[in-house]
């Protein structure tokens, strides 16, 4: 079970950076330090519980920029639904909008220019 729901969620740390995310405003850093908690958490072994990664996505939903809003909020639906409907594991429209959030804030919060600095 908990496989399925990383699997949900597992885009948001697999994605590139975006050039349009880079002519945004920055997302908030409540926004950013959601996502990279996030993303550590579901990186261990064994990863977070379906719920306790819904409260970690659902920080990120509450406090996503304008332009991604909706997007967060079907990651967060989707997460929410996967105990009951495998359905959403491999929905093209989650994927999309999981691939928007991880754009947004691969670009935005500059994970990869945290990675570099950390020797990673």
């Amino acid at each position: 079970m908990r496989l399925v729901a990383a699997a949900v969620g597992t885009a948001l740390v697999l994605g590139a950076c975006s050039g349009r995310s880079q002519s945004l405003p920055p997302p908030s850093r409540v926004y950013c330090e959601a996502a990279y908690r996030y993303e550590d958490q579901i990186q261990k072994n064994p990863r977070p519980s379906i719920d306790a990664q819904i409260t970690m996505v659902a920080k990120i939903a509450a406090n996503a920029p304008k332009d991604i809003r909706a997007d967060a909020q079907v990651f967060l639906d989707a997460m929410r639904r996967v105990k009951t409907d495998k359905s959403v594991v491999g929905n093209p429209k989650v994927k999309d909008a999981v691939t928007n959030v991880n754009r947004r804030t691969s670009g935005g919060c500059g994970f990869f220019e945290q990675e570099r600095k950390s020797g990673f």
